[in-house]
C-alpha cells in the first residue's frame, strides 16, 4: 500500500547496526526501510527494532537485478562488494587485520527505481553507506533521484579504501549534475592519526585540535527549494516543504530549515489540515525550542529576529521567562 503524503519515506542502505543516528529523533509519522544484504546482521535488525515504520529488507541495491559478488570481513562494518585495500592508511595503519576477508557469498541484487515502482514509493530521502557502491547505487535510482528524492547523505572516500571503489569527485560530480548543492559534512578537524600521534590523552576536556589524514566522511546533500516550489503544489508543496526543513534540522542545517520555511510563508500558508499532521506539530515545536535560545538575551536583536520569524511561520509568540516554557509545554 503507497504511504500517505504526509509520511516521510526514508532509504537506508547500507543498515547495519540500525536507524541512522540522524533519524533518532524524527517524532513525524515515518516508513524508514533498511536494506541490509548480510543475512545475519539483517535478522539482528528485525529483532532489536521495533519502531514504528522501520522495516528491513534483505536485498543489496546497485545499478541493476541480478547477483553480486559480497565480501564478508573480520570486522563486519567493512563488508562491501568490493575487497578491501590492505594497502590503503586505513586498513594498514589505522584498522590493521579489521578487513581480512573471512569469506564471499552471493547476495540478490536489485536496483532502487524497481524496487520503488514494486512498492509503490515516492522517495524523500537516502541515506548510503556501502562501503563503496555509493554511485552504483545512485545509477540504480536515477528516476528516484530527478523526481523526488530531497536530501542524500552518503558516505564518499578521499582514499581508495576498497580496491575499484569511486571516490569522492566521481559522486560529487554525479549530484552535482542532477542538481543537488552541497549542504554539508560530518568533519570536525578528526581524521585517521598515524601510530605517533596520540590523540587527546584527557577524555574530561573536549578535544579541539585537527590531525590525521581525511579518508572519508558523510556528505549531505539537498535539493534547491526553487525546485521543490516548481515541483510541488497546494498540500503537497506545504508537507514537502516541512519535510525538507525537518530534514535540514536533523542534518545541522537549522538556518537553512528557517529560511526554507520562512521562503514559503512569503507567499503560501499552512492549511488547517496541515496544521494537524504530526510533522507541522512537531517541526512547530523543534522551531520553537531553537529559536527560543536566543531569549537569555532579549536586548540583542537575534532575539527579536527570533520572534519575527516563529511568529511569520507559525503565528506563535515567543517571549522569554516563564511565559517560553508555558508555550513550550503547550506545543
Amino acid at each position: 500500500m503507497k504511504p500517505s503524503e504526509s509520511t516521510t519515506v526514508v532509504i537506508d542502505v547500507g543498515g547495519r547496526y540500525g536507524m541512522h543516528p540522524s533519524w533518532s529523533g524524527f517524532a513525524a509519522d515515518l516508513l524508514y526501510l533498511s536494506f541490509e544484504p548480510d543475512p545475519q546482521e539483517a535478522e539482528r535488525l528485525r529483532l532489536n527494532n521495533t519502531k514504528p515504520g522501520f522495516e528491513v529488507v534483505d536485498l543489496a541495491l546497485d545499478k541493476q537485478a541480478g547477483e553480486r559478488e559480497f565480501y564478508i570481513t573480520k570486522h563486519r562494518g567493512y563488508c562491501s562488494f568490493y575487497p578491501p585495500n590492505p594497502d590503503s592508511e586505513w586498513f594498514k595503519i589505522y584498522r590493521p587485520g579489521e578487513g581480512e576477508i573471512e569469506s564471499v557469498i552471493q547476495v540478490k541484487t536489485c536496483a532502487l527505481d524497481d524496487f520503488a515502482e514494486s512498492r509503490k514509493l515516492d522517495i524523500d530521502f537516502l541515506k548510503i553507506d556501502t562501503e563503496g557502491s555509493e554511485l552504483e547505487i545512485l545509477e540504480g535510482a536515477e528516476k528516484q533521484v530527478l523526481s523526488n528524492v530531497l536530501g542524500i547523505r552518503v558516505e564518499l572516500h578521499f582514499e581508495d579504501i576498497y580496491k575499484g571503489m569511486p571516490l569522492f569527485p566521481e559522486i560529487f560530480n554525479h549530484l552535482r549534475a542532477r542538481d543537488y548543492f552541497f549542504l554539508n559534512l560530518d568533519y570536525f578537524g578528526r581524521g585517521v592519526p598515524r601510530p605517533t600521534l596520540f590523540r587527546n590523552p584527557n577524555p574530561l576536556v573536549p578535544d579541539t585540535d585537527r590531525y590525521g589524514t581525511l579518508i572519508g566522511m558523510d556528505d549531505v546533500f539537498l535539493r534547491k527549494y526553487d525546485w521543490v516550489c516548481q515541483r510541488y503544489q497546494g498540500e503537497s508543496l506545504e508537507l514537502v516543504t516541512l519535510k525538507y526543513a525537518y530534514f535540514c534540522f536533523l542534518n545541522s542545517a537549522a538556518d537553512v530549515a528557517l529560511d526554507t520555511l520562512m521562503s514559503f510563508v512569503k507567499n503560501h500558508t499552512f492549511s488547517p489540515t496541515t496544521k494537524q499532521s504530526k510533522i507541522y506539530i512537531s517541526l512547530r515545536k523543534i522551531c520553537t525550542e531553537y529559536l527560543g535560545r536566543y531569549r537569555v538575551n532579549p536586548e540583542d536583536i537575534q532575539w527579536q529576529m527570533a520572534r519575527t520569524t516563529l511568529k511569520a511561520i507559525f503565528d506563535l509568540e515567543l517571549e522569554a521567562g516563564n511565559k517560553y516554557w508555558e508555550l513550550i509545554q503547550s506545543l
